[in-house]
């Protein structure tokens, strides 16, 4: 046998070794299938012995499908990486990009992740590039050689380096420098230089994707070198994520790359097969493993890529085929909550081992893989019968886990187990196909992977994409995939430039050049000239907007057609994404080339022609099956091998082979086609088992799980939608919005039953009394005029109504932060305003649309009012197209599970939440009321502290349940400037039912049902409840503060509860004017500071405590904003000490490049964030600006208050921004020691002695020094814990230490003002400010 026709594809993923030798003449192709641990040379030699002379086989080339990138990140381990960063950016992978994933209370249970590398390993390099690749300030060698003794000193010095720099994308010089030192410094240690592994605009994302590349290059070298030896003459070729192949020496160097290499093998695997060698090119894969499923589209035979890879919780920029990953596979685990009683299906899975129940290896939970065995899906036994499945024991744990909790039968309950694991598959389907403007209908599905043809029927009839096709050995096709593929390589660069402002002939050049670049690597690696193709594509967008879609083109089409090809291409794109285009300048981000092995078509074995009908031999058995509450007997199961071309098989049956079973249901049929695929395809004349029509006497608590797994769907529809749409930062990048969808007309009209700040429905419908009309849609931005179920103007609501004959069914609602809406102001929140009509423009409820028709007036007067209108106008076209979709998805849900189903699925949901937070009131607060004081510091005009005062208690209803109330009153009276909040009695208690259900069950999906249980009483004219007009658009203070109040409330009797006051507001920093080149520049950040410490360990450095929000990249804002941002890191020492510290806080350092004025909104300067159990308080906040424009050497330092406007700033000057700290939980001497040293050595920690530790000259732990230390300590440290809050100090110890502790005069208390204006006519503020003012007599006397 010839050597060159043999092709080798192994796949080795988390359980399997998969092998393929495929012949590329004649399409026969040998598999094996083996134990993982058995290794790539014995897989080898498995498959040659089912070959007829085997041994003889010669194959030039291995291609090879790993997760050996994955897994060592997955499993942290990979090599010791030492990260050299510009100076100032030393923490650029501990804070990420603030964000905290969850929901509103995630932080409680978030725990803190591990970076790649190790702080002690990260090293600041002297020098900066500005953002158009100009030289800032030199590169230092002898500064950096010094700093890098320090790494070569170390016992376990590193064992591979990172160098990635700000602005490197725009000019790669000192990463260059820097590696020449390296080289010399540390010979032998591979260096990994991020302009070259990621050549694109973003610090954070940079920076991450090449020290993941640097984390695993000795773990991916090793393991090459190894197997190339092994092989000997056999070249190595290893897939890559995008779905090419790479040599191992590529491979070696470009190791982030790799990261998806399993799930793209069966992608191409998929593309080679069907997508080749059938008429069928528009393909849903549908990959299903043991513990997740993979899905991915393919239009005209190309999948789709993305620019990025997910591994665990990290994003990592690498290009990849666009697979997205959703925990629900067969091995994943089926149980109940026992709050809420609702059926879980994943994420957590049996794994390997001990695997499903059925397998008899020790499993006791049941598992989607039970669950089909159970209903007869699965033939008794697998791999060609050798291997038996205990369905006893499946049986037993669906009924001991499932079926009895739920009040089911075994058979209900493991229907019920694999429609929840379909449902959340069909989620994952449609955010590769509908979020992308694509129709499922008009794709054929492809189900692969050892449980794909199980539920293949079940996710073609909900996408209704047919056919649904099985390829042959589906267990193995990603291996087949490796042997089909061929070589890639692509290489890109960063532009940032409008077209308007490019020549075809630079694009021209810069294209040439990264082709030529790109075909010499893949030359290198044996491929020839002559057998390459090149091609190019733009990543645009419209100038200042976030989202870049990637363009196609031709050298020739650029050449004839000018930029006007990109435009056009780019506006269709963005029109079928997002439903629109924008008149805006389009500019270019990256350009990029990519470059293809030229290769043969995959040649295929055509099957024997058949009769129509299977032959006998093909029934190899029969068994019973259990479907939509029937049970069907004498049901074939047909051994694939020796069905023929044009076979019929009407469902229900099973088709089994050595390595997978596909099931065909009673209502679809099957037929065999010349390649060997499964075709199935929906049976005439069967009716489709709906939900509308079975077990209609009663809810069917499954029902009640898809419609609550459909509305998260929507819901994440929504969220991707709104991101991709949206031009603001506010909203793009910092996540600022909030959709929801609420349940229509009938007792619990309103009610939010999927979103996160609760409904704004009831606020809204108090207030609107005219006719509600198929196609309105709704809009406000005063809180005034809709029950406070917006909080200030910057805030829009979006209400659309979701009618269904006549009827409304839904609401569904989005809230957006637009970042100008008015105001004497930049970005729209004064400090200095006195009343509402001085903080924007205000927009009373309106319709938006009436009966579909849009109200062009309201959308001018949006954009007219605005200094951003681009801003504007797409930001509120975000917030429509998102309601508008998901009324669109609910009208589908309702078609799918009937009016009368969807609507009770939605009061039992309700209730249920209802049931599960009643219980945790009744056990976990206690019977005696409970108070909680806390304050914002100031209003900025020399006011404060002011004071929100609670008191929690309970009482019984009518009906007999348990209810929490809380009473604020003793809150200050309502505030003569902007820091009122109009606080929504919804939104409060969504805050209470997610501290709850965050701490006992984060599983649970959060609604408004328990809100019957929360009592609020808020006295009208206070700071929390004011009336018009008082102003509001600096409320992020006080509703930021409402964080602590509610933990230090639930805490004081609960443990669970109590975590310490930390970055509890979202800060706001605004710097605006004109450039000089006449054009606004107008910037608006949200600052990030300390996690308090939780219950059960250290708050996360320099995170948000909003649930989502994030930061926006440095490097964009360099590139948009005449400015620099010179420091972006964490500071040493100002979490709070404790058994588990305080996060702590961020300084940025914003150099502005143009004269402008800056304007603040911040607190926590005065009071201090409390620790609790004994715990320090963090650090306070600060902001200096330093007047280099006065002085380049000895510049004046202006201390800057917490809430200002319009400072006038020069080009030149340094604003220092320093957050605050998170307190610390419990006592710090009784922290581990070794982890205090290494938070020294990550420059986290300073002063150990607020730890009772002392450290060697080197850096360890004095044993002895630090026992006697803290015996010293331990009685003060005592006396301290008596206190269950640590504030500082008493209210009257902060205020006379303030001015020498901050620099700042204390503020006047405000009760010390004289109440004016329309409050100061109601009784009971007269006589509430009289209180307080009598309160602080006492306590200042």
């Amino acid at each position: 046998m010839s050597a060159s026709v043999w092709k080798l594809g192994v796949d080795v993923g988390g359980t399997f070794t998969d092998c393929i030798l495929y012949n590329e003449e004649t399409g026969e192709t040998y598999r094996a299938k083996a134990n993982q641990s058995i290794g790539v040379l014995n897989g080898i030699q498995e498959i040659r012995s089912k070959v007829p002379n085997g041994d003889s086989i010669k194959f030039s080339v291995l291609n090879h499908g790993t997760t050996i990138a994955t897994n060592a990140i997955l499993e942290g381990k990979g090599a010791r990486v030492a990260l050299l960063v510009t100076e100032g950016y030393k923490d650029v992978l501990q804070v990420r990009r603030s964000q905290v994933p969850g929901g509103l209370a995630g932080w409680i249970v978030w725990p803190k992740p591990e970076s790649l590398a190790d702080l002690a390993l990260t090293v600041e390099v002297p020098g900066r590039m500005s953002t158009t690749g100009e030289e800032i300030r030199p590169f230092d060698a002898v500064v950096l050689t010094s700093r890098l003794a320090a790494l070569k000193s170390l016992p376990n010095p590193p064992e591979s380096i990172t160098v990635s720099l700000i602005n490197s994308f725009a000019n790669p010089k000192h990463e260059q420098e820097v590696r020449v030192l390296l080289e010399k410094e540390f010979p032998g240690i591979p260096v990994s230089l991020s302009s070259e592994v990621l050549n694109e605009l973003g610090e954070y994302e940079r920076t991450l994707t090449t020290v993941a590349n640097a984390y695993v290059k000795p773990v991916v070298g090793k393991y090459v070198e190894n197997l190339q030896k092994k092989l000997g003459k056999t070249d190595l070729r290893v897939l890559r994520s995008d779905g090419g192949l790479a040599s191992g020496s590529v491979a070696k160097e470009n190791c982030a790359s790799l990261l998806y290499s399993g799930p793209a093998g069966g992608v191409a695997g998929v593309v080679a097969h069907v997508a080749g060698k059938t008429k069928f090119k528009n393909l849903l894969t549908f990959d299903i493993g043991g513990t997740s499923t993979d899905v991915c589209l393919i239009e005209n035979g190309v999948p789709e890529l993305r620019r990025e890879s997910t591994i665990g919780d990290l994003t990592i920029r690498a290009a990849s085929i666009d697979v997205r990953t959703v925990g629900a596979g067969g091995g994943s685990i089926a149980q109940v909550a026992s709050i809420t009683g609702a059926l879980r299906v994943g994420p957590e899975s049996a794994g390997a081992m001990p695997g499903p129940a059925c397998y008899n290896a020790g499993g006791k939970m049941p598992t989607v893989t039970d669950a089909c065995a159970t209903l007869g899906y699965l033939p008794p036994a697998l791999l060609g019968g050798s291997f038996k499945l205990d369905l006893g024991a499946a049986r037993e744990a669906i009924e001991t886990h499932v079926a009895k909790p739920m009040g089911l039968s075994v058979e209900d309950a493991a229907e019920g187990i694999v429609k929840l694991a379909i449902e959340r598959m069909y989620g994952s389907l449609r955010s590769v196909s509908v979020e992308k403007g694509k129709d499922m209908r008009t794709f054929a599905l492809v189900a692969f992977g050892g449980a794909g043809g199980m539920l293949a029927c079940e996710v073609a009839n909900l996408c209704q994409s047919y056919p649904a096709i099985i390829p042959p050995s589906p267990g193995v096709l990603c291996a087949f995939g490796d042997a089909c593929t061929s070589m890639r390589y692509e290489t890109t660069t960063t532009l940032l430039r409008r077209l308007a402002d490019l020549s075809i002939e630079e694009v021209e050049k810069t294209c040439t050049e990264l082709a030529t670049t790109a075909a010499s690597v893949l030359e290198k690696q044996g491929i020839p000239l002559s057998a390459q193709s090149s091609s190019w594509e733009a990543d645009l967008r419209y100038r200042g907007q976030g989202l870049t879609l990637p363009v196609p083109f031709t050298l020739d089409e650029l050449k004839q057609r000018g930029f006007k090809i990109l435009e056009q291409r780019f506006n269709k794109s963005h029109k079928t994404l997002f439903t629109f285009a924008l008149e805006l300048d389009v500019e270019i981000c990256n350009l990029r080339a990519v470059v293809n092995e030229i290769v043969k078509d995959v040649a295929t074995m055509y099957l024997e022609k058949g009769a129509g009908v299977p032959v006998k031999e093909a029934v190899t058995q029969k068994t019973s099956v259990f479907y939509a509450g029937k049970t069907f007997t004498d049901v074939p199961i047909y051994e694939r091998s020796l069905l023929r071309a044009g076979d019929h098989a009407i469902g229900p049956c099973i088709i089994t082979e050595i390595d997978s079973n596909t099931f065909v249901n009673p209502i679809h049929r099957a037929e065999i086609d010349e390649v060997g695929n499964i075709l199935i395809w929906r049976a005439e004349n069967k009716i489709v088992p709906s939900a509308s029509t079975v077990n209609t006497m009663a809810l069917d608590p499954i029902i009640v799980q898809l419609v609550e797994a459909a509305l998260q769907n929507t819901r994440n529809e929504m969220d991707v939608l709104i991101q991709r749409v949206a031009m603001s930062p506010a909203m793009r990048e910092q996540l600022d919005y909030f959709p929801m969808i609420a349940a229509g007309e009938g007792e619990h009209s309103g009610k939010m039953v999927c979103g996160q700040f609760g409904s704004f429905i009831p606020g809204f419908l108090r207030i609107w009394d005219e006719p509600i009309k198929e196609g309105d849609v709704f809009l406000t931005n005063d809180p005034y005029s809709c029950s406070f179920a917006i909080s200030h103007l910057n805030d829009f609501l979006v209400v659309n109504p979701v009618f269904l004959n006549g009827k409304i069914i839904a609401w569904t609602a989005n809230l957006g932060h637009f970042t100008d809406i008015g105001s004497c102001v930049p970005g729209s929140m004064p400090n200095c305003a006195t009343s509402i009509h001085e903080d924007g423009i205000q927009i009373p409820l309106c319709k938006l649309y009436d009966e579909g028709v849009p109200n062009k007036a309201v959308f001018d007067i949006v954009e007219r009012n605005s200094r951003k209108p681009t801003f504007a106008k797409s930001d509120l076209h975000a917030l429509v197209a998102a309601t508008k979709v998901a009324g669109r998805r609910v009208l589908e849900i309702v078609e799918r599970f009937g009016l009368a189903n969807y609507e009770a699925s939605l009061n039992e949901l309700l209730s249920r939440n209802k049931s599960a937070v009643g219980k945790l009131i009744k056990t976990t607060i206690p019977d005696e009321p409970i108070y909680f004081e806390d304050y914002i510091d100031d209003d900025g005009h020399g006011l404060g502290p002011w004071k929100v005062a609670c008191t929690m208690s309970k009482r019984i209803d009518a009906e007999g349940a348990q209810v929490i109330c809380f009473d604020f009153d003793g809150t200050d009276p309502q505030s003569e400037k902007s820091i009122n909040l109009a606080l929504s009695h919804e939104m409060l208690k969504m805050f209470a039912v997610y501290y709850l259900l965050t701490v006992f069950d984060p599983t649970t999906v959060v609604n408004d049902g328990a809100f019957e249980l929360i009592d609020i009483s808020i006295p009208t004219g206070t700071i929390l409840n004011p009336i018009r007009p008082a102003a509001l658009s600096c409320r992020t203070h006080l509703l930021g503060r409402l964080f602590d109040v509610i933990g230090g409330l639930f805490g004081q009797r609960q443990p669970e509860f109590l975590s310490a006051a930390g970055f509890s507001d979202s800060p706001h920093f605004f710097y605006a004017g004109f450039d000089s080149n006449g054009e606004w520049f107008q910037l608006y950040q949200i600052g990030f500071g300390g996690i308090p410490a939780r219950p059960h360990g250290d708050g996360p450095d320099g995170h948000s405590l909003w649930p989502s929000m994030r930061a926006v990249p440095n490097e964009f804002l360099e590139s948009y904003l005449p400015l620099r941002v010179d420091k972006y890191e964490t500071v040493i020492d100002s979490g709070g000490e404790g058994l588990f510290r305080g996060g702590n806080a961020m300084r940025i350092d914003y150099t502005f490049l143009e004269p402008g004025n800056i304007s603040i909104h911040d607190d926590r300067w005065l009071t201090k964030p409390w620790g609790v159990h004994g715990g320090g308080t963090g650090m306070r906040s600060s902001k200096i600006l330093v007047k280099y424009s006065e002085d380049k050497e000895n510049p004046p330092r202006i201390p800057i208050g917490s809430k200002e406007d319009f400072v006038d700033v020069e080009a030149g000057d340094t604003l220092e921004w320093v957050t605050w700290g998170g307190g610390g939980w419990g006592n710090p001497l009784e922290r581990d020691p070794e982890l205090v040293a290494k938070e020294v050595r990550r420059r986290l920690v300073k002063d150990t002695s607020r730890y009772g530790v002392i450290l060697t000259a080197s850096g360890d732990v004095d044993v002895a020094a630090t026992e006697k230390l803290r015996a010293e300590m331990a009685p003060a440290q005592a006396e301290k814990k008596r206190e269950l809050f640590n504030r500082g100090g008493t209210l009257k110890e902060i205020l006379e230490k303030c001015e020498a502790e901050t620099g700042f005069r204390p503020p006047k208390l405000p009760s010390t003002r004289k109440l004016r204006g329309p409050v100061a006519q109601l009784p009971h503020v007269r006589a509430l400010h009289a209180r307080r003012q009598g309160e602080d007599k006492a306590l200042f006397t």
